[in-house]
Order: structure tokens, then C-alpha cells, then sequence
């Protein structure tokens, strides 16, 4: 089974984004040391988490060596990610034991990660190749991770667990915030099928008819304040009780 592990939100400038969200109240963490970081994470002590990220300019030449190394859909994901505007971008899908509670994370586990594409792709989803990722965290610590873009790339892609969890073990929000109550997801017609085999028993995702495939807002819980829309950098987040119906029917 999938579940979602996190959000990424792009921002034009990482450092001006992140002091940005502490103004709204949000706790938030470095990926590497500030200086030379192109990421940072808001946590949650449960369920998902959000990661704001930026690409320099000069990782466009990237895409092409990207898909011709990794496969068409890997290329395609990376030329939506640095087009892409503003704001929320993308979701990533982590596998979870059933027996597990599902806002847990898993471990890497490169063989049951290379079985889990592939099952994928015996169901007839079409996968780049996993592609192997790390950074170093501000404390100095490696962290490694791998994923896989599934096509089109405007479905969810598929990212394993860490090689150590990365999750604080009390995380504290000024603005209340407690965590991910719902998702947001338009689904256009056609990746309606991928998108059901994708994320089947994910109990975050709320999933509505769309002409495109993309993220559309996050709801969360405990908010003690609004946000101002002006200092989320694009990205959609508003207090989880006002929870949007679900469009979505099984066909």
C-alpha cells in the first residue's frame, strides 16, 4: 500500500520562504546548512509533511541527461517541476506496511523498493527507473533516499523511506498546527485509472475531477490563526474544518 509522505512546494528564493513561514508560526528545518540548502521541511508528528524547494536556474540543462540516464518520465517530471509556478507542486507516495499505522514512515529497503516498481508496472503503470538520491543534513548526518516518477507526471511519484527517520520526534508549532487533515488533488479524466492504482487506501487524498492533474490545497488542523496568502509563496493551505466535499466516484 502507498501513503502520502509528503508535499513539495516550490518558492523562487528558499531563504526568503522559510523565514516567511516561521512569520505564519510554522517550525521550520533546514535540509542541509542553510547556506548552500535548496530545501526545508515543515514536520508534523504524524502524516505528512511539507517540503518547500527551490532550482537554480542553471539545473535546466539537467533535464535532458536527467531523462536519457533515468527514463522519459523521470525527464518529463523534472522539465514540470522547474516550469512549474509558485506553490504546490507535487506529492510523493511512500509504501507502508498495512499492519503499520499509515502516518508512519518505513525504512529504505532497496530490494522490496525495486518490487514495488515493478509490480507497478506488471499492473500496466508505466515508471522511469529509480533514481537514487542523498543530502546532508545541517548536523552533518547522510541521508538517503530513492524514487521513481511514474507517467503522466502529474500523478503522485513514489519515493522510498529514509535510510534513518527523519521525523522529529516532538515537533511544536507557534500557530497550533498539528498536521495534514486533507489533500486536495484535481484528476483529469484520463489518469484516472493510474491515479486509483497509485493511491488506493491513502486516507489524506481527496480526489476531484479536473482537466488537469495537479495539487490544489492543503487542509490543516489546529491552526489558531489564518495565514496570510501573501507570505505562502503560491502554496494553498487553509484550516482543515472547512474540508472540501469529495467528487470523487468509483466507477
Amino acid at each position: 500500500m502507498l501513503v502520502c509522505s509528503h508535499i513539495m512546494c516550490k518558492v523562487a528564493n528558499i531563504s526568503e520562504a522559510v523565514q516567511n513561514c516561521k512569520k505564519l508560526g510554522f517550525s521550520v528545518e533546514w535540509g542541509s546548512a542553510p547556506e548552500r540548502a535548496h530545501n526545508a521541511f515543515i514536520w508534523f508528528e504524524e502524516g505528512p509533511f511539507i517540503e518547500f524547494f527551490q532550482i537554480p536556474e542553471s539545473w535546466w540543462l539537467l533535464g535532458s541527461p536527467f531523462g536519457l540516464i533515468f527514463g522519459r518520465e523521470a525527464g518529463k517530471r523534472w522539465y514540470r517541476w522547474f516550469g512549474s509556478a509558485e506553490g504546490l507542486c507535487d506529492l510523493a507516495l511512500v509504501p507502508a506496511n498495512a499492519a503499520e499505522e499509515a502516518a508512519k514512515e518505513v525504512i529504505r529497503d532497496s530490494r522490496s523498493f525495486k518490487a514495488l516498481k515493478l509490480s507497478l508496472n506488471k499492473a500496466g503503470l508505466s515508471t522511469s527507473r529509480i533514481i537514487n538520491g542523498w543530502r546532508v543534513r545541517p548536523d552533518g548526518v547522510k541521508v538517503r533516499y530513492s524514487f521513481f516518477s511514474p507517467e503522466p507526471s502529474g500523478l503522485p511519484f513514489v519515493v522510498s523511506g529514509y535510510d534513518s527517520c527523519q521525523r522529529p520526534e516532538k515537533v511544536e508549532h507557534p500557530n497550533g498546527a498539528r498536521g495534514i487533515t486533507w489533500i486536495k488533488m484535481g484528476v483529469a479524466h484520463n489518469d484516472v485509472q493510474q491515479f486509483r492504482l497509485l493511491t488506493q487506501g491513502d486516507k489524506w487524498l481527496i480526489a476531484q475531477p479536473a482537466t488537469e492533474t495537479k495539487l490544489l490545497e492543503l487542509g490543516l488542523a489546529g491552526l489558531k490563526q489564518s495565514l496570510d496568502p501573501n507570505l505562502l509563496h503560491g502554496t494553498v493551505m487553509t484550516d482543515a474544518a472547512g474540508k472540501p466535499e469529495n467528487q470523487y466516484e468509483e466507477k
